[in-house]
């Protein structure tokens, strides 16, 4: 009896050693579909006894990830009826693009049309969108875009489907002005409004529409026939392009000297103004009343702006005006930059005690992140060298504690922790769409405008599994909530600081041998990740080169042709100019104020022992506060990045 005891745990062990690594009994189908594992996920599903609906659910959504569509429409097929009331529409839905997918046109259609009309709205735009492409009458096409449009919750899906329905119409004038509201250079929109009855929003539309492309005398005629401050305020701007300076002064100073919308524009346009040496004492009137009579930031800015264009005899006004500011405005950027510049004097001076003075009142509640960072960091060395050791070192656990990731946090203390996995603080749980494996849907359903922390955070965890390009733009929203305090979460950081357009940037950083984090720092920076962006000065795509620039680039990478839109190209382009300015300049921060300010400035800013300076000390030598600030920033992706992917 014991020997057969004996054979049998031998037998079991036995069993138990030579088991096959592919068994999947340990995993369940739903841990299987979170990792991606498709071929075990496949043996599972098939080796299941008895199957469950979400079973069912999170095979075919394995199919449909794999572009399996027949295996998937089987599934739903045969059991989509069997789901939950609440999550049958998207089952549905993924069958419907299954029919799609494998060319079975009539069943799609079919079950398009009375999935419509019972599904959830945030499924209306996706089945409408589907009926558009399967719908072959051009008349069928625009009623399916009408209700896509209908049922788009954002700017992106109506400026999309707006561009694909104005073709189809025959010059609709509503949805030409939509669109121009939109996107205002859309030319195919503003050549539908030219040639139809105009009413007084789509006059206004058409003269920001011109001033828009440079088309300054077309803005000027449409946009004197337009009533508001927002027509006055670009009626102004174009005469001032066409040098009827006194035009734009007199509709800027009314603007600027009562009403709000427009008013801060307004005053900053005149202090651009008063540059022309013939209209500079006109402008400081203007200016003069809306420092005298106006609250507020059109003050501060009116304040600021005469400060600049005081003279060198004018000292005592100078002071005066400052000390206005700074009472009056404590928390602005103008006042900051006030104070501290006299601070930097009194420690260049060696007078530290007078500079802690100075830049305890310089940080002020309100003062930006990078900006406090700043102050912080040179306080605490300013009360050191004072002999205020205990404040230096409150001051600096501060700074390590509230700031660990701006470049003076770094500092101030080199290395970050990070810990592996997710936040708790903002963890959510998974929703029932998750659960049945509908992650897109899911997806969408979080990304709502009025959506809370929780719900953006789980956005962003289920936008990784989706293996979407960025989640910056999400992570930007709750940015505070996820980086409070030192101790940071990897996940957190990758949103934060992703990994954009890999493939891209890999390739470019081979070519031109310049680092893959300094990309993505500069990238971060420039245009937040978004292929499509463009600044007012003409700058373009991913990192933003100027049409010159991107020009010159093109000619040393050998690219015949080129869109700046295109992220890859855009890569390409960026990458080639930083490898072109490293040539000459010694130091990451030095290409980083040349790639915003110019090489020429970064090397003004090098001259007499500039280049023997380090990086906190020389980044007080940019003159520029804008090339500043991206210096500080730029510098503090850069570390990040270091030490969050070097080695993974």
């Amino acid at each position: 009896m014991r020997r057969k005891i004996y054979v049998s745990i031998f037998i079991l062990i036995l069993s138990i050693t030579f088991t096959p690594s592919h068994s999947y009994s340990a995993e369940s189908l739903h841990d299987l579909f979170w990792r991606r594992a498709w071929t075990d996920m496949e043996v599972k599903y098939k080796t299941l006894k008895t199957k469950t609906v979400a079973d069912y659910s999170l095979m075919s959504n394995a199919y449909r990830f794999q572009e399996r569509w027949q295996d998937a429409v089987n599934i739903l097929e045969a059991h989509s009826q069997k789901f939950p009331d609440n999550i049958r529409p998207y089952a549905e839905m993924t069958l419907l693009l299954g029919y799609e997918k494998t060319n079975q046109k009539e069943k799609a259609l079919k079950l398009a049309e009375s999935l419509y009309s019972s599904a959830p709205q945030d499924l209306k735009y996706y089945i409408a969108f589907a009926q558009y492409r399967l719908y072959t009458s051009q008349n069928d096409k625009v009623s399916a875009l009408n209700r896509m449009l209908l049922n788009a919750v954002t700017d992106e899906r109506k400026i999309y489907t707006l561009k694909l329905l104005l073709p189809l119409e025959n010059a609709n004038t509503e949805h030409a002005l939509q669109l121009l509201e939109l996107e205002p250079e859309n030319k195919d929109a503003a050549s539908i409004l030219t040639h139809g009855k105009l009413n007084a929003q789509m006059i206004l539309a058409l003269g920001i529409h011109y001033f828009n492309i440079g088309n300054n005398s077309s803005a000027v005629e449409y946009l004197n026939r337009s009533q508001g401050r927002k027509a006055q305020y670009y009626r102004a701007w174009a005469n001032a392009k066409l040098k009827r300076n006194d035009t734009a002064l007199n509709l800027w100073g009314s603007l600027a000297t009562s009403g709000n919308e427009y008013a801060v524009n307004s005053v900053s346009r005149i202090a651009n103004l008063a540059r022309d040496k013939n209209m500079r004492a006109k402008c400081i009137n203007v200016l003069e009343r809306v420092a005298k009579d106006r609250r507020g930031n059109a003050q501060a800015r009116a304040l600021q702006a005469l400060i600049s264009l005081q003279g060198r005899g004018e000292s005592d006004r100078k002071a005066e005006l400052e000390a206005q500011l700074i009472r009056n405005h404590p928390s602005s950027t103008y006042a900051f930059n006030i104070l501290w510049s006299r601070a930097w004097k009194e420690i260049g001076n060696g007078n530290y005690s007078e500079a802690v003075k100075l830049l305890k009142q310089a940080d002020a509640p309100g003062v930006f992140a990078y900006r406090r960072a700043r102050i912080l960091y040179w306080l605490a060395h300013s009360q050191n060298n004072s002999g205020q050791k205990k404040d230096a070192e409150r001051t600096l656990a501060i700074l390590k504690r509230k700031f660990s990731l701006t470049i003076y946090g770094m500092l101030a203390e080199p290395k970050i922790r990070i810990i592996n996995g997710t936040n708790p603080n903002l963890t959510l749980r998974p929703t029932e769409l998750e659960q049945y494996g509908f992650i897109y849907h899911a997806y969408l359903k979080l990304t709502h405008p009025k959506a809370n922390a929780r719900e953006i955070y789980r956005s962003i965890i289920l936008s990784k599994w989706l293996g979407l390009e960025s989640n910056y733009m999400e992570a930007k929203q709750i940015e505070n909530l996820m980086t409070w305090n030192s101790t940071h979460y990897r996940s957190d950081l990758e949103a934060l600081y992703p990994r954009a357009y890999k493939s891209s940037v890999e390739a470019a950083s081979k070519r031109y041998g310049v680092e893959t984090n300094f990309i993505w720092a500069i990238m971060r920076q420039e245009s937040a990740f978004k292929a499509d962006a463009k600044s007012r000065a003409g700058a373009a795509g991913l990192m933003q080169m100027m049409p010159g620039t991107a020009k010159d680039e093109s000619k040393r990478a050998g690219l015949s042709s080129y869109n700046l839109y295109n992220p890859n190209d855009n890569i390409m382009l960026g990458t080639s100019h930083l490898s072109w300015l490293s040539k000459n300049l010694a130091k990451k921060e030095y290409v980083m104020a040349a790639y915003n300010a110019g090489s020429g400035n970064a090397r003004k800013w090098l001259r007499d022992g500039g280049d023997k300076l380090d990086l906190a000390r020389w980044i007080e030598r940019i003159t520029f506060d804008e090339t500043s600030g991206y210096v500080q920033r730029v510098s503090g992706n850069i570390e990040v990045y270091r030490m969050l992917y070097n080695g993974r």
